[in-house]
C-alpha cells in the first residue's frame, strides 16, 4: 500500500518523510516542508467533472472556506491511480474542536458567507413550489394514522419490548411534531400575496457535519452543488443532532451569526422548519422494528429510534424559535 501511496505522491513531485494512515480513505504526509492530506476520494466517473467545476469555480471566487487542493506536475486537481481517484490538500490540524458558542458562531459566519457570496436569486411560480408540499402534507397525515396503528398495537401487549416501551413514551411529543409540520406547510404554502416566490440557490457542500469543518475550512466537497442554502443547515443539523447530543440551545441561540451575513425570508424559514420537524425517518425506524429486519439487533433497533427522536425535538425547537423570533408581531411595532 505505501508504493501505490508513493506512485501517486509521485505525480506531485512530493517526496515524503512520513506516511500516516489516519482511515481507509485518508492518509497524513509529511516532508521537509508540508504537512499534507492525502485522499483517496468516492469520486466515480460521473461525480469527477462535477467536483472539478465546483473547485474551479470557488478559486474564481475566492471562497476562502473551502479547502484548496494541490495540483499535479501535470496541472490537473486529481490524481487517477488503479481505478481510484485522489486529491492532495494540505493538513489542517485543528485542536480546538469543543462545540461552544466561538466554534458555532464562527461555523455559522462561514458557511453563511459561501452561501451569500454564491447566491443566485430567481422568481419562482408558487403553485410549482406549493405542489410538493400539499403531497408531503398529505403523506404526513398518512403517517400519522400509522403511528396511531402502531402505538394502539404495542399497547395491547401484556409486556413491551425496549424498543415498543420507548415509541410509547415519545409518542406525545410525535403527535405535537405531526401538528407543528401540518401547520408550518400551511403557513409555507398560504403566506404569500403574489404568484411568485423569490427563492434562491447557492453552492451548497451537501455533506456537513463536525468531521468536515476545520477551523475555517470546510472539507470533502465530494458531493456540493449548487442548491438552496438551507439544506445545508438542514443536512447539518440532521448529521449533528441525530449521531451527536450537543447542546442543541447553541445552534437556535447563536443563528443570528448566519443571518446577519445571509438572510433568509420568511418562506426559506418555513421550508427549514419543515424539513426538521419531517417525521418519515422515526417512522420508517419503527417499521424496520415491526417488519422485522434481521440485520438489526434491538439495541441498534433503540439507538435508531432515539436518534430520530432527537431530530424531531430539536426541529419542535426550532419551530418554537421561529415562532417567536420571526413570526410574532412585536407590539412596540404597534401604533398607538
Amino acid at each position: 500500500m505505501t508504493d501505490n501511496i508513493n506512485n501517486v505522491l509521485a505525480a506531485y513531485n512530493i517526496h515524503p518523510l512520513k506516511i500516516n494512515q489516519v482511515t481507509s480513505q485518508l492518509y497524513y504526509i509529511k516532508d521537509y516542508n508540508k504537512e499534507y492530506a492525502l485522499k483517496r476520494s468516492g469520486l466515480t466517473e460521473d461525480m469527477v467533472k462535477q467536483w472539478e467545476t465546483i473547485y474551479r469555480y470557488s478559486n474564481t471566487q475566492n471562497l476562502d472556506m473551502v479547502l484548496p487542493v494541490y495540483l499535479t506536475k501535470e496541472g490537473n486537481l486529481y490524481y487517477r491511480h488503479e481505478q481510484s481517484i485522489f486529491y492532495l490538500s494540505p493538513w489542517i490540524n485543528d485542536t480546538n474542536r469543543e462545540r461552544d458558542t466561538n466554534w458555532v458562531s464562527s461555523f455559522y459566519e462561514s458557511l453563511a458567507k459561501l452561501h451569500w457570496k454564491t447566491k443566485r436569486i430567481q422568481k419562482i411560480d408558487i403553485e410549482t413550489v406549493s405542489n410538493p408540499f400539499f403531497s408531503f402534507q398529505n403523506y404526513c397525515r398518512e403517517m400519522r394514522k400509522q403511528l396511531l396503528t402502531f402505538i394502539h398495537q404495542f399497547e395491547k401487549k401484556q409486556y413491551m419490548s425496549p424498543f415498543e416501551l420507548l415509541v410509547c413514551t415519545h409518542f406525545r411529543d410525535i403527535e405535537y411534531a405531526f401538528v407543528e409540520v401540518d401547520k408550518r406547510i400551511n403557513r409555507f404554502i398560504n403566506d404569500h400575496e403574489e404568484d411568485e416566490l423569490t427563492w434562491s440557490s447557492s453552492l451548497c457542500h451537501h455533506r456537513l457535519d463536525h468531521s468536515h469543518i476545520k477551523k475555517s475550512y470546510f472539507i470533502n466537497w465530494e458531493s456540493a452543488r449548487f442548491d438552496h442554502p438551507v439544506m445545508d443547515l438542514i443536512l447539518f443539523f440532521q448529521n449533528e443532532i441525530g449521531s451527536f447530543n450537543p447542546s442543541t440551545e447553541l445552534y437556535i441561540d447563536n443563528f443570528s451569526s448566519y443571518t446577519d451575513i445571509n438572510e433568509l425570508t420568511l418562506p426559506e424559514l418555513q421550508f427549514l422548519s419543515i424539513y426538521l420537524l419531517s417525521p418519515t425517518n422515526y417512522i420508517q425506524s419503527i417499521n424496520d422494528y415491526v417488519s422485522g429486519v434481521r440485520s438489526l439487533s434491538m439495541i441498534q433497533h433503540v439507538t435508531n429510534i432515539q436518534h430520530e427522536y432527537r431530530k424531531i425535538i430539536f426541529g419542535l425547537q426550532w419551530s418554537a424559535f421561529i415562532e417567536k423570533e420571526y413570526e410574532t408581531l412585536d407590539l412596540d411595532d404597534l401604533e398607538v
